[in-house]
This record gives structure tokens, C-alpha cells and sequence, in this order.
């Protein structure tokens, strides 16, 4: 009968086995910090997506709002708008059609934003590109287009007052 006799390990062999062990644990919180960072980054630009198609409706809505408050004060070239249980007041620069517009011609886009949502062009923590895009269907307005970085945007055209989603 063999009997087998063990012998406790020596220090090179236990400080070889605790750094394996430790490589270990390293390998295993790095593959879940990657796993949670995308999970995080999806998500990040999910809200983005779904907080820029609000901002759009929101958009909308505040033109209509204008041009509703346009027709029932005899078509006046500025909209003064009331907020509900406040003394604040704005005032809106509409166009001879009564849709929001702006005189300026190179930061028309940007300032009829401010003039709608009265913030800046900004979407969660990403930026608001706005851009004039030339149209010769367009006689009496202009088209203006905001778009965030991953390539979801609307247009709003101010001789209609439609706002469009662009896919």
C-alpha cells in the first residue's frame, strides 16, 4: 500500500498561486466593468434619442401654441405668450404667415430655437446642430434643420410651420 504523504507548500509556491489568483480576480472585474460601460453607453444614447424626439414634440407643440395665439390676436408681427400661474411673459417674432421666424440671416435657425424651446442648443449633454438649408420651393420662410451626432433630426419650416422628423 503507497501511502502518500503531503507536504505543505513552500513560499515560492503560495506566492505563485496568489498572483494567479489575483490575475484572476483582475480578469474577471475588468470583463464586467467593459460589460457595464456598454450597457451605460447604450443606454446614454437611448435617453439622448428619446429626450431630442421630445424636445421635437415639444417644438411643435410651441409653434402651434404661436400661431394659434396669432390668430386670435388679429395677426400681430410678435406674440406676447403668458406662462400659467406666473407673471413672466415672452415675446415671439412671427412672420407675415404667423409661423415663429427671425429677421437675422445667418443665425436664423439658432435663434428661432431659443425663441421656441428658450434654451440652449443642447439635448441631454449633446449639442443641437442648427442649420438654414436652401430651398427654392421655400418663397416666404426658410428651412431649418436640428440635427444631434447621431444623425436623428427635424425640420421646421417657417412659411408652413410644419416640423418634420428626418430618419
Amino acid at each position: 500500500m503507497n501511502s502518500f504523504i503531503l507536504k505543505p507548500p513552500s513560499n515560492a509556491e503560495k506566492k505563485h498561486g496568489s498572483i494567479i489568483e489575483f490575475l484572476v480576480v483582475v480578469v474577471i472585474i475588468a470583463v464586467i466593468m467593459k460589460l457595464l460601460l456598454d450597457i451605460f453607453f447604450s443606454q446614454q444614447e437611448k435617453v439622448t434619442n428619446i429626450a431630442f424626439v421630445g424636445m421635437a414634440q415639444a417644438f411643435t407643440s410651441k409653434v402651434n401654441v404661436v400661431h394659434g395665439q396669432w390668430l386670435m390676436d388679429e395677426q400681430p408681427n410678435v406674440i406676447e405668450l403668458k406662462r400659467a400661474n406666473s407673471i413672466d411673459k415672452q415675446w415671439v417674432k412671427v412672420n407675415k404667415s404667423g409661423w415663429i421666424d427671425s429677421n437675422h440671416t445667418s443665425l436664423a435657425c439658432q435663434q428661432i430655437w431659443q425663441q421656441v424651446l428658450e434654451m440652449p442648443l443642447q439635448v441631454v449633454k449633446s449639442p443641437v446642430i442648427a442649420v438654414e438649408l436652401h430651398n427654392k420651393s421655400i418663397k416666404n420662410g426658410r428651412l431649418c434643420r436640428y440635427s444631434i451626432a447621431n444623425g436623428q433630426s427635424f425640420d421646421y419650416r417657417s412659411d408652413t410651420g410644419k416640423v418634420k422628423q428626418v430618419y
